[in-house]
């Protein structure tokens, strides 16, 4: 998050103005059957057999062959696809092109399990307009950033006291891939982040279902004397937690930012999920948020390089 309109949080490797990323806005036409956003789960091969999932704009093939995994990785242009089609095996013959990725073993594990995962960075979200919140004033937004596919195999490695199979991620695919950004008040303090833009609703009933991304409530309490401009939020995906509501929607921990006064802006996880959620994967990071980043975070929100 920064002032709007100033862009003064540091040097940028976003695309060009020409290639902006899409707006988060409803699918122009609706489905004509119930969507089942629950693309993921495990498949077991023989030797030879090919499995396939679907997570919006993004098709993962995975072939188990005798002695390697091979993995083909397709992205559709549109960013807001909402198809998903479960984890399957399929009599189609694998992709002509080359694979995306090998994975070697001695011998293939048989069962391949895919899954849901966060970014793996932070990602800066920009609202689709800049937004102003007066003084006294609390507000949630909405936010929806793409997830991961996250391949993983149960791998027998013949170790002493082995207790059995062990759990090895081979790779992780994005559903689709946000632009590159670099968040930091120079190109010597900051953080390589993703970058996309979102209308950052403020009621949850007006957000698309999308299987391929996952909503992180943003909470910001203007507690100075002064209007607050939002012109980007960034959203520590790598602190947070995933989780699956009852309908299907996948979410995120909620992120609550305060600030005191002009130049202090506090910023902190706040673990939950909405009533009846599936808890499918804690953060990437461990670490107290509030400890690790807060004070940094609330640094780049000035331009405070100190």
């Amino acid at each position: 998050m920064s002032p709007a309109p100033s862009d003064a949080g540091g040097p940028h490797l976003e695309r060009p103005p020409d290639e902006a990323p899409a707006v988060d806005a409803p699918p122009a036409e609706p489905s004509e059957k119930p969507l089942d956003p629950r693309w993921w789960g495990s498949v077991t091969l023989p030797v030879g057999g090919v499995a396939r999932w679907r997570a919006g704009p993004s098709t993962v093939v995975a072939q188990r062959r005798a002695s390697d995994w091979r993995v083909w990785h397709e992205t559709e242009p549109d960013a807001y696809a909402v198809a998903a089609e479960r984890a399957r095996r399929v009599e189609d013959e694998p992709p002509d092109a080359a694979p995306t990725a090998r994975f070697s073993f001695a011998e293939t594990p048989d069962t391949i399990t895919v899954h849901p995962a966060l970014a793996d960075r932070p990602v800066i979200v920009r609202p689709e307009s800049a937004l102003s919140i007066p003084p006294g004033e609390r507000v949630t937004l909405y936010a929806s950033t793409p997830v991961w596919m996250a391949l993983q195999l149960q791998v027998r490695r013949p170790k002493r006291g082995s207790k059995g199979p062990s759990p090895v991620v081979m790779t992780e695919l994005p559903s689709f891939r946000p632009t590159d950004t670099w968040f930091g008040p120079s190109t010597r303090e900051g953080e390589l982040c993703y970058a996309v833009r979102t209308a950052a609703r403020t009621e949850v009933a007006d957000l698309p279902l999308r299987p391929h991304r996952a909503v992180t409530p943003v909470t910001i309490e203007n507690q100075a004397a002064t209007p607050m401009e939002i012109a980007r939020i960034e959203a520590p995906m790598p602190f947070l937690a995933l989780h699956l509501d009852r309908g299907g929607r996948l979410w995120t921990d909620g992120v609550l930012i305060t600030r005191q006064s002009d130049d202090d802006t506090s910023v902190k996880v706040t673990p939950g999920t909405p009533a009846g959620a599936e808890r499918l994967a804690g953060p990437r990071d461990a670490r107290t948020f509030g400890q690790t980043i807060g004070k940094t975070f609330s640094r780049l929100l000035r331009g405070d390089s100190r």
